[in-house]
């Protein structure tokens, strides 16, 4: 496929044929679930409207969950997965880490916003999977949840060998704000020199990467907030406003807003899936090139034609593959780290 130029952007923004029925319904759903006025309404309103990923194992696995304190004082919860068959030849006691924050603009969600991913690792990668229940904004803002985050990844460390993980194979992932958390995560490991060597990979789903009013235009293009201004799940409007309710009074932070890191040097190999109809797609190509750029492995697959969020239309085939890239990617760091080559061209539709 041609790599497409910064100028050729907006096109993948527009409406793609498959998604286009969807789109009915899922302005429906988003209407009754929106209400901005009423964060709890909002947050049971985004719990009840979930949908069902085929091919997700309900199997395989075993969930536990523990409480654990924080820096601050403070308690959060740990959801932690394991798999329960084990793979041919595999020292159960030394699997790969996958360390989760969920999604939902820091304001909504859950583990269960990170469940189908979370799933499909523990058992298609046979990964010990650790998902953070952050405290959530406007209660908690920035940097309480970044630094719940952080507490959480050191105690999981901490305990490698009571979870059952080996501490040298670890992947952080998340999608939407979950993704900005660990981005942030990566770059903190990094400041610490407890990045390299450690952490292997970051799994980056429809990643929020820097605050609107701080984007690096001389850099880079920032269209996708004014072309998706109607986009029907997460707009550009709805998105500036899960920002003013995890950090009301921004500044160039890039714990906030990894895309303004000073450097992406050392950082680990990433994965980031970007849809073309969010506003947060030209940030998530923008942060593909400085990693690129910077030497860092990357690879990127685009879901043209598709709004944030859009595995709530489960039956589209985007979806599918959407989860499908996390596991092949998953398996192919997996294997680059054990000693086999590892390619850039995997399950990636785009380099920059």
């Amino acid at each position: 496929m041609m790599e497409p130029s910064r100028s050729q952007y907006a096109s993948l923004g527009d409406v793609h044929s498959d998604f286009a029925p969807f789109i009915p319904s899922l302005n429906k759903i988003f209407k009754r679930i929106w209400t901005p006025d009423d964060v709890n309404q909002l947050r049971c309103n985004f719990q009840s409207s979930r949908s069902q990923i085929s091919g997700v194992p309900t199997e395989g696995f075993e969930i536990t969950h523990r409480m654990i304190s924080i820096s601050d004082g403070a308690s959060i919860e740990l959801r932690i997965y394991r798999p329960t068959i084990a793979a041919h030849g595999q020292d159960n006691s030394r699997r790969p880490l996958l360390f989760v924050a969920h999604g939902g603009g820091w304001v909504v969600g859950d583990h269960e916003s990170e469940g189908p991913m979370s799933r499909l690792i523990c058992v298609k990668n046979q990964a010990v999977v650790v998902s953070v229940l952050f405290r959530r904004a406007p209660e908690s803002q920035f940097p309480i949840p970044f630094n719940d985050v952080y507490d959480a990844y050191k105690w999981t460390v901490n305990h490698a060998d009571e979870l059952g993980f080996n501490p040298r194979m670890i992947i952080l992932g998340g999608s939407s704000a979950g993704a900005n958390l660990v981005a942030g995560l990566a770059l903190k490991l990094r400041e610490e020199k407890a990045l390299t060597g450690v952490v292997v990979g970051q799994l980056l789903n429809i990643p929020v990467l820097c605050h609107p009013d701080f984007f690096p235009h001389e850099k880079h293009e920032l269209c996708s907030y004014d072309q998706n201004a109607q986009s029907p799940t997460v707009n550009g409007e709805r998105m500036r406003w899960f920002w003013d309710q995890y950090y009301p009074h921004p500044t160039a932070s890039m714990f906030a807003s990894p895309l303004l890191a000073r450097n992406f040097e050392g950082l680990p190999a990433t994965l980031i899936q970007v849809a073309g109809m969010d506003p947060l797609r030209d940030e998530g190509l923008a942060y593909a090139e400085e990693l690129k750029s910077a030497g860092i492995p990357v690879d990127v697959r685009i879901y043209p034609g598709v709004p944030h969020g859009f595995t709530f239309a489960s039956q589209l085939d985007f979806t599918t593959q959407y989860f499908q890239t996390m596991v092949s990617w998953t398996s192919k760091i997996l294997d680059g780290k054990s000693g086999s080559p590892t390619s850039c061209g995997l399950a990636c539709n785009y380099q920059p």
